[in-house]
């Protein structure tokens, strides 16, 4: 057999096409792999396992008081990956690693002067995962759609859920509205989440 630096011709692979390699598991042992086998290492799946929607306006009732988002009807059952209640907490019943997916359109409405400093923040079984954020609105009439995509690595029964708050470092205004629109598509909504199991 001739080195294979002297063929000089360039095929196209297929996927049943075999390569040689080292199974380092079996004492070193050459064998041959086909491509598909080696595509199928990096290949990662993506299931929708929970998709909702909130149309209400989310309002905390004061400075300091935090508010916890929801996200529409509660869904799902302990039967499936992920399951929503209607106050917002996020149920996990399966572990594993999670892509999830949120939307939430700040806004300030009502009454005007000064500025409005809205905090959100992420807690997992009830503690803060990641840094407090924040958006700062100085008038009304003014839409900040938020939207943010992480990943997960969660345990069966662990639960996700999100609160805003009104700074007292600002005026007591902002929440997460919904923004009714006046032409043929449908409105903006408060609160909106996706979440896919990976795997």
């Amino acid at each position: 057999m001739a080195q294979i630096s002297t063929y000089s011709s360039i095929q196209t692979p297929t996927l049943d096409d075999k390569l040689i390699g080292t199974d380092i598991e079996n004492e070193n042992l050459t064998k041959n792999f086909t491509i598909s086998s080696i595509l199928s290492l990096k290949a990662i799946s993506f299931t929708s396992v929970l998709s909702s929607v909130d149309n209400t306006n989310q309002e905390p009732s004061g400075l300091d008081s935090p508010l916890q988002v929801t996200f529409g009807a509660a869904q799902g059952a302990a039967s499936d990956p992920v399951m929503l209640d209607a106050l917002g907490n996020i149920t996990f019943n399966q572990a594993g690693l999670y892509l999830f997916n949120g939307y939430g359109n700040f806004e300030r409405q009502g009454s005007s002067g000064g500025v409005a400093v809205t905090l959100f923040r992420a807690l997992l079984n009830g503690v803060q995962t990641g840094p407090t954020k924040g958006v700062e609105l100085s008038g009304t009439g003014i839409m900040f759609p938020y939207e943010l995509t992480l990943p997960i690595q969660v345990s069966a029964g662990d639960v996700l859920t999100w609160e805003i708050m009104r700074d007292s470092s600002g005026v007591n205004a902002g929440g997460l509205y919904i923004h009714t629109n006046s032409g043929p598509w449908s409105n903006v909504p408060s609160s909106d989440i996706r979440i896919y199991k990976l795997g």
